[in-house]
């Protein structure tokens, strides 16, 4: 009898070693840092790049470029408390900076196709308006994201 519980013993202990393995295997806060600031630092560079071309479809396409670094922050699996607290609000500045560019974009776009009539002139008066609302809701989300992109560089780099 003492022969079979031997093994059984040794095996549940193995398990349970393999179980504890495997549930504690995330990602450590240091891997959690160097992921979210790289996604990060992307979603900044994709402003850097395209921040001084006022078209239509430069716009947009950094909207898009933004709503996805969003995603891909909001996918990020944090378990790291201070981390968490910096991730959904810097998901909410990207999604709102997206925003404001897609708009952005549609407000150029209406302002392009304005014909040379009052009411043309209206459709660029109505086009310029939106472009300051929506320029002024980028700015104020892209400096919420400054704010939290310090915030995360200071964070990751004091020692664990």
């Amino acid at each position: 009898m003492y022969f079979f519980r031997k093994p059984i013993a040794v095996l549940l202990v193995f398990v349970a070693c393999c179980i504890l393995t495997v549930s504690c295997g995330g990602q450590n806060r240091t891997a959690q840092c160097t992921k979210f600031t790289e996604i990060v630092t992307k979603g900044n560079a994709f402003i850097d790049l395209k921040k001084d071309s006022n078209d239509a479809a430069t716009s947009k396409n950094l909207a898009k470029d933004l709503n996805q670094t969003a995603k891909q922050i909001e996918d990020l699996r944090i378990t790291d408390p201070t981390l968490k607290e910096i991730q959904g609000p810097s998901v909410k500045s990207f999604r709102e900076m997206g925003q404001a560019l897609g708009d952005i974009g549609k407000a150029l776009e209406a302002g392009n196709r304005a014909s040379t009539s009052i009411e043309g002139r209206e459709q660029i008066q109505k086009a310029q308006a939106d472009i300051i609302r929506a320029g002024q809701q980028a700015n104020l989300a892209a400096e919420n994201q400054d704010a939290l992109t310090k915030k995360l560089i200071n964070y990751c780099k004091k020692p664990s």
